[in-house]
């Protein structure tokens, strides 16, 4: 079966939820906020009924929940629902996401990219919940994630959104089958503090949810700061992320020279073009598959830096 995408999201999700609780708990939130229907339709098998779900946009999702959860104007019992249906979520994304290991095509292209690109000075920045790219690096290729773990001698890895193998709590661990994942909402609410709430609701995607977190985002600011070269493989700068955004904007006005900016991803023409209507960005390279920029060299990407 292969990973879920937006398409396939909510069925394969909810297909291997592992409590029945928390399946019926997100099947009729999402249901009735986002199809309109005042209750689960019954009536359909359950196979037809995860079908229609994956209509509900995937990061939208995500979003809705972590805003109403903090927004001022949510009535105490839409707060109260939206938490207990995020809490839902992150109990089951790790164990649903652990049944999608790297495959053999995922793993000769991350292992390319490695070689063709990856140098020990690199830092990779991971906005996925997933831990395809990790587990498709050879064995023999050390790798941690920084802010969470040594790094000395390793390949850098920074999830700013968290991660499925990652367990909530104080101070945050890698875990094979963690309990509670560690996920951070992909909204431009997320930096707004949470700590005045308890509960599943202090937990609901926000920054502040640990100091692991906050030292991640610093340090990708940090060293997007440093860098020679961007590269934004199938990130497509999502509304909701506006965060992100003025993250980018300080670390390209703030730098003395522009970094290289290349983009890999089959919108990469249209994506290119928002991107230079937004940001202060000189010149951008459009690669339209990973596999064509694997294929390009680590020192055709340089060579652009001014």
């Amino acid at each position: 079966m292969p990973i879920p995408t937006q398409a396939s999201f909510w069925s394969t999700f909810l297909r291997f939820s592992k409590s029945a609780k928390n399946r019926k708990r997100i099947e009729a939130f999402l249901f009735r906020y986002f199809l309109g229907y005042h209750k689960v339709p019954s009536r359909l098998a359950a196979s037809n009924r995860r079908q229609l779900l994956n209509a509900a946009d995937v990061e939208e999702v995500f979003t809705f929940l972590s805003e109403r959860v903090r927004a001022p104007s949510t009535s105490t019992q839409l707060r109260a629902y939206a938490a207990k249906v995020w809490d839902s979520l992150v109990t089951e994304i790790g164990g649903v996401f652990t049944r999608f290991p790297p495959n053999k095509a995922t793993r000769q292209v991350f292992r390319q990219l490695l070689d063709n690109h990856i140098r020990s000075r690199d830092v990779v920045v991971s906005f996925n919940y997933d831990t395809v790219f990790e587990s498709s690096l050879p064995g023999s290729q050390r790798w941690a994630y920084d802010g969470i773990e040594d790094t000395t001698g390793a390949l850098r890895i920074l999830k700013p959104h968290g991660s499925v193998n990652w367990e909530a709590g104080s101070p945050i661990r890698r875990r094979a089958s963690p309990k509670r994942s560690v996920v951070v909402a992909p909204t431009h609410l997320k930096f707004v503090s949470s700590s005045d709430a308890a509960g599943p609701v202090s937990l609901a995607g926000y920054l502040d949810q640990s100091s692991e977190i906050q030292l991640i985002w610093s340090s990708m600011e940090r060293h997007m700061s440093q860098a020679k070269a961007l590269v934004f493989i199938g990130y497509s700068f999502p509304v909701a992320d506006l965060y992100f955004s003025s993250i980018l904007r300080s670390v390209l006005a703030d730098r003395s020279a522009s970094p290289a900016v290349v983009v890999v991803n089959p919108d990469a023409v249209a994506l290119a073009a928002r991107l230079e209507a937004r940001f202060a960005v000189p010149r951008i390279s459009r690669y339209f598959d990973l596999a064509q920029f694997v294929q390009a060299g680590r020192s055709n990407v340089l060579k652009q830096v001014g």
